[in-house]
């Protein structure tokens, strides 16, 4: 066996042996190692760790329990692999049941564009959200069903006339409470008493007159009551008849209003939004349509052209987060400060 060769001491190499002085001494230089929960500074200093560039991830370990490097993309992105038996307990397998208190999810994010993406059938996309964060619905054409209570403000036309109707149908409960007294009455008159008619002579050949009907005082009196109850009928029948005729007239103008109503309910139920970017120094933003209202993120004036009413509308001291429903084509930049301005349609 070959004896180390040993370093003498004038030889420098001597300076970095071992005690032994057959090897070279190394030592790790002070600062590129660290104790367990040591905290961290700026002049830490450490080791650079490299990964394997490798575009189409692979195996790169002969088996099971092989040392192998870091992998990386092309742009230098560490691939990194979710494992379902990890401990973050946010991958479940198909139906899967969810433990209060216990399970846990990834938190899922959305994409906000001023000008939302589209994408193709089958492709993936992020939920599309506006500048508040906001989720985007769409109900495809179809019907959205509600549950609970849908609270809808009504003009004040719409409240004078829903009070009206009240009115009339009180006033119609009471005519019919009035009618069936009278109908009882006339029943119990009818019912309580006997009416015996005398026929005294016959009826003469060709006349259509009776003869002589001879009734007893109680028949006369019931017979007086039923002219009266009758008389009284027919009063409340005419007062019916008139209230049925104002019914009607009422009920189409409820139907209309209610039109009205329910267009201005549809209107109020915004689909569309899109994101202004005028502001005073900048440029004006056509908008492409007309926008039932707008939504202020951040107070301030803004000038509108209206609809209708004309072009360059300042509306002062708009506050954050309100909502301004008027109708306009266009957000001019000159007067308007409002910033976060979101426009809204049906």
């Amino acid at each position: 066996m070959a004896v180390p060769h040993k370093y003498q001491a004038k030889e420098v190499l001597n300076k970095v042996l071992n005690t032994a002085e057959t090897a070279l001494q190394v030592d790790i230089v002070s600062g590129s190692e660290y104790a367990e929960d040591s905290a961290h500074t700026d002049a830490d200093t450490g080791n650079f760790i490299l990964g394997v560039r490798n575009d189409t991830l692979a195996a790169l370990g002969g088996t099971d329990g092989d040392y192998v490097p870091f992998q990386m993309n092309a742009s230098g992105a560490l691939f990194v692999e979710v494992s379902s038996s990890s401990g973050d307990d946010s991958i479940y397998v198909d139906d899967a049941d969810w433990t209060d208190s216990t399970s846990k999810h990834t938190l899922v994010g959305g994409l906000y564009q001023s000008s939302p993406q589209s994408i193709t059938d089958g492709d993936v996309g992020p939920f599309q959200v506006d500048a508040d964060g906001a989720l985007h619905i769409s109900d495809g054409g179809n019907t959205i069903t509600v549950d609970g209570t849908v609270t809808a403000n009504l003009s004040a036309t719409d409240n004078a006339v829903l009070d009206a109707i009240d009115t009339v149908l009180d006033t119609i409960k009471t005519d019919t409470q009035e009618i069936e007294e009278a109908v009882e009455t006339i029943e119990g008159a009818v019912s309580g008493s006997e009416m015996q008619v005398d026929v005294v002579a016959a009826l003469p050949a060709g006349s259509n007159t009776i003869g002589v009907v001879d009734l007893g005082s109680t028949d006369n009196a019931v017979l007086d009551a039923m002219v009266v109850d009758l008389a009284a009928m027919e009063t409340l029948l005419t007062a019916a008849n008139v209230d049925h005729a104002a019914n009607e007239a009422l009920l189409t103008t409820i139907d209309s209003d209610t039109n009205d109503t329910k267009n201005a309910l549809n209107n109020m139920l915004y689909g569309t939004a899109l994101a202004v970017t005028a502001v005073h120094g900048g440029s004006d933003h056509s908008l492409g349509a007309t926008y039932e209202a707008f939504h202020i993120g951040v107070g301030g004036d803004i000038s509108l052209d209206c609809a209708t009413s004309g072009t360059n509308i300042v509306f002062k001291n708009v506050a954050s987060g309100q909502m301004l429903p008027v109708r306009a084509t266009v957000v001019n930049a000159t007067n308007t400060t409002a910033t976060n301005i979101v426009a809204l349609k049906a």
